[in-house]
């Protein structure tokens, strides 16, 4: 995500809500509940990562699953969901999302529909490697694509339009 860009949006199980927004060099804002931190972080694996704020520094793993992630960070594990940023039309029917944009920056690796199609809910729509994961995108309604706004090897940055259900 370039500096200054849409921060990604989680839920917790417990209620809390996390953003976290990239800076460059490594280093990243994470705001719990109004409480922000500065944050650096360096992979050190496929799912392992040293993180520091200030004096403290930690290793933590994390996986994802589509839109869900599992952070394990000092012997706890923590279960986060990540908030859609993607928006409906004002006055727009039906049970989900219309127009679907980036959760967090990334690469498009693969693009499962063309304009056209027609889509359920739940169908997976894209690929999107982020972390060095890749992360399904899945259809927030069903629908027909109106627009597909992306194509493999694309990066995206959070917030970033990739297509429009009708």
């Amino acid at each position: 995500m370039a500096e200054g860009g849409r921060p990604s949006r989680f839920a917790t199980g417990s209620g809390e809500t996390v953003e976290v927004a990239s800076l460059p060099h490594g280093r990243y804002r994470v705001t719990v509940d109004g409480r922000t931190h500065l944050v650096e972080a360096r992979r050190t694996g496929t799912t392992g990562w040293t993180l520091r704020s200030g004096p403290v520094a930690a290793e933590a793993t994390v996986t994802a699953r589509g839109d869900a992630y599992t952070v394990e960070l000092g012997g706890r594990t923590h279960r986060f969901q990540l908030r859609a940023a993607r928006r409906e039309r004002p006055g727009a029917g039906g049970d989900g999302e219309r127009e679907l944009r980036a959760s967090m920056p990334g690469k498009v690796v693969a693009v499962l529909i063309r304009e056209g199609d027609a889509v359920e809910r739940g169908q997976g729509l894209l690929v999107i490697e982020a972390m060095k994961m890749e992360n399904d995108i899945l259809a927030p309604r069903a629908g027909t694509i109106e627009k597909l706004r992306v194509r493999p090897g694309q990066a995206v940055e959070s917030g970033e339009l990739l297509a429009v259900i009708a």
